[in-house]
């Protein structure tokens, strides 16, 4: 039996189909299910998050750790989050700051904080001193003069907040951090195999309409007829 013409290109223009959706929905389903992104609009991040940036927040990273930006819930303050802020003290830890002093201190030590707008790490003139209780966290905006955090709310467990309050933790991705090419070139391989997937099927239809199938091997019903 003669194979059907154009077979072989149909055959291919299926298989890099079902590549290029693979390409292009993998990463974005890994994506989904790992990082959501989130749109800050207050000032309290400043100078380390401009207002209107968009942060990819890593979900369930199982961990939190001081220095980390976080998005949180603040519903125990009775507010609608999320909110942005940094994680400055965890469980275990004894957060102070008294006003004068140039420096907060994390269980006794300063603490340094680079990131701190004007380098003013007790803008705004709170004075605390906080024994974090385990499973919770105590969190400062960069822009202490203008933040509500945990500072504001020492009738709520001394302003802390449970580590299942953390919602999402920033994983400093940009357009050119290593997992983000990876991604970006997966995605672009699988949209240039689409259009080519797409050629090849046209292809396999033409030939498949204007070659017939030659058929091999005598007729059956056929009627033998000799010509003089």
């Amino acid at each position: 039996m003669a194979r059907r013409p154009g077979r072989r290109r149909g055959i291919w223009a299926i298989a890099l189909l079902v590549l290029g959706v693979t390409l292009i929905a993998g990463p974005l389903a890994y994506m989904f299910s790992r990082f959501v992104p989130v749109k800050t609009f207050g000032e309290n991040m400043l100078p380390t998050i401009p207002v209107e940036s968009v942060l990819v927040m890593e979900k369930d990273r199982g961990e939190v750790r001081h220095g980390d930006v976080v998005t949180y819930d603040p519903a125990e303050w009775g507010y609608d989050g999320p909110f942005v802020g940094r994680v400055v003290a965890l469980g275990g830890d004894h957060i102070a700051y008294a006003t004068g002093d140039r420096t907060l201190t994390l269980n006794g030590k300063p603490l340094h904080e680079p990131y701190v707008r004007d380098g003013d790490a007790g803008a705004g003139g709170v004075s605390f001193a906080v024994s974090v209780p385990l499973g919770r966290v105590f969190v400062l905006g960069d822009n202490r003069g203008n933040s509500e955090d945990s500072r504001f709310h020492p009738e709520h467990h001394q302003g802390t907040l449970p580590l299942a309050a953390v919602t999402g933790v920033d994983s400093e991705m940009h357009e050119e951090s290593p997992l983000m090419v990876v991604l970006g070139l997966l995605m672009s391989a699988g949209v240039c195999l689409l259009p080519l997937s797409l050629g090849l099927g046209i292809a396999s239809l033409v030939v498949r309409r204007r070659r017939p199938v030659e058929v091999q091997g005598p007729v059956w019903g056929a009627t033998r007829v000799d010509v003089p």
